[in-house]
């Protein structure tokens, strides 16, 4: 898509960039304006270029992004470039390295960020969140943005980040366990679901909805029903909709219909009811692909943590 960008205003250009960005046409390929927008002379038009990237993790954008991330004038639009290195951190995450494909390895590798690619975003992230004298802002940024990592030096640095005094470290410590996937953090964040800091109790909540963690759920339920901020409580009211409890669908269910509640409330309880059961099939999904995988599960008391009887 080509755009005149020089015959447009700035507020024409924001226009068309948040379009693009809340598009739902996953077929068609706007790469090329977002970068078109990257040395926009207004940086509210850069930044939303840069989240406009996050969907095309290709190698050739590192160094641009870096590039941005060190050396923008205004430090949000550096803060948004850090934040989009992390759709790197994902893709090296998700890549398996070590796996030998045989034949196939041509193929597979062909779509998969090069590991040389990866290991130089995580060490560049690295050290600006291990950096005392960066910006606040691009510490806690990088060590988000590091959050999809399960690399051991990286867990070290999200621990670290989480006992720091700062509550802007702690939010961000927190943000980055929501992304890793890794049960080491729970306690922390069923620790902090009831914070007297807003901050820090509002990313725990985001951060169990994220990690799926079931035990959360009678705290969540609390929140939802009665919490007096209304961002928290939406956040609760979210994050309900990845736990598994049939108390849970049930509040959710009657929420979606209650003539009391605001429409957003309702639509949000909607939607997170539609998680809900998405969810739910895809677990029994997985549960009955097992059970034949497996030959049948154990009864209770065979032994075995994973329920699984493997002839």
């Amino acid at each position: 898509m080509s755009v005149p960008k020089n015959e447009l205003s700035k507020q024409e250009k924001i226009t068309l960039l948040k379009r693009l960005i809340e598009s739902e046409d996953v077929f068609y390929d706007n790469r090329s304006t977002f970068q078109e927008f990257l040395p926009d002379p207004d940086p509210e038009v850069r930044i939303l270029a840069i989240q406009g990237l996050w969907d095309y993790p290709a190698p050739d954008l590192i160094d641009p992004l870096i590039d941005i991330a060190q050396r923008d004038p205004d430090q949000q639009v550096r803060n948004r470039a850090i934040t989009a290195l992390g759709r790197y951190v994902y893709e090296g995450e998700m890549a398996d390295y070590d796996f030998d494909w045989g034949e196939m390895e041509a193929i597979v590798r062909e779509d998969e960020l090069p590991e040389e690619s990866y290991r130089r975003v995580v060490a560049f992230l690295v050290d600006i969140a291990r950096d005392p004298s960066a910006p606040l802002d691009a510490r806690r940024f990088s060590i988000e943005a590091l959050g999809f990592s399960s690399e051991p030096g990286i867990v070290d640095l999200v621990e670290e980040a989480y006992h720091e005094p700062r509550v802007e470290m702690k939010t961000s410590a927190l943000f980055a366990m929501g992304r890793s996937g890794l049960a080491r953090w729970d306690r922390y964040i069923l620790a902090e679901l009831d914070s007297p800091t807003p901050k820090v109790q509002l990313e725990a909540v985001r951060a169990a909805g994220e990690l799926f963690l079931e035990e959360a759920a009678p705290a969540l339920l609390t929140l939802a029903q009665s919490a007096t901020d209304q961002s928290l409580r939406h956040e609760a009211i979210w994050a309900l909709g990845h736990m598994t409890s049939l108390e849970v669908w049930h509040f959710l269910d009657d929420l979606t219909h209650d003539p009391t509640e605001d429409k957003e409330t309702r639509q949000l309880a909607e939607a997170a009811l539609d998680e809900y059961e998405m969810f739910q099939e895809m677990r029994e999904t997985h549960y009955e692909t097992d059970y034949e995988l497996y030959g049948g599960f154990a009864e209770e008391g065979d032994g075995g943590g994973n329920g699984y009887f493997i002839e």
